[in-house]
């Protein structure tokens, strides 16, 4: 469970590939929640420069901090792809 004071959520999609895919929400959110969908792993970043060594994300599963972001940056290994939910609370 994630608890917030959060007012508004915003949802996004992100169509992961093998090049660095960025999930963009249309303003700041104070937190964040990522579902990987798959059917691949995934790996994401705060910042842009994701590799296949940041933070594994495995299908079927998710994720959620409290950093305050507009954009993470995804990718998948070579070849692969993965489907990405965000969900952002402002």
């Amino acid at each position: 469970r994630v608890f917030t004071a959060a007012s508004e959520e915003e949802q996004q999609k992100a169509n992961v590939t093998d090049a660095e895919t960025e999930l963009t929400f249309t303003a700041g959110v104070k937190s964040w929640r990522l579902y990987n969908a798959g059917p691949n792993s995934c790996h994401y970043s705060l910042k842009t420069g994701v590799d296949t060594n940041n933070y594994l994300i495995p299908p079927r599963s998710w994720l959620s901090e409290d950093v305050p972001l507009t954009t993470l940056f995804l990718i998948c290994a070579t070849g692969e792809t993965a489907a990405v939910y965000g969900a952002g609370l402002r």
